[in-house]
């Protein structure tokens, strides 16, 4: 990441969160940290970062985001239904016929319930 390019992704910090401050060490500071990391990249992990916590961000969460922020909600549900669905189908396999005895006695109880209504 260029200068600038640390300084304008401090300035969107700054507006995110009001509070923030931006010094002269800390520009020194961030650049120095951040200046292997692609500036998409970061601008990128400043927005999850913005969308999902109330508080400014470290150094540290912009250049070692936790796994899970990377992913979309949308992402993250086709995930839970893909794993649901290989759940089922292996379920599936597993499955057996219900063994006929059974199956009689429960059809005998069906019948004496519909009888009684």
């Amino acid at each position: 990441m260029k200068q600038t390019e640390t300084a304008n992704f401090l300035a969107m910090i700054k507006t995110a969160y009001p509070f923030f401050e931006v010094t002269e060490a800390g520009v020194r500071l961030w650049h120095t940290m951040l200046i292997d990391l692609d500036y998409k990249t970061a601008q990128k992990r400043l927005a999850n970062h913005i969308r999902s916590s109330k508080f400014a961000p470290t150094i540290s969460e912009i250049v070692n985001p936790a796994p899970f922020e990377e992913k979309s909600f949308y992402e993250l549900q086709r995930e839970q239904e893909e794993a649901d669905r290989l759940a089922l189908a292996e379920y599936n396999e597993k499955a057996v016929p219900m063994p006929e005895h059974v199956k009689i006695q429960l059809e005998q109880l069906l019948d004496k319930k519909v009888i009684r209504k």
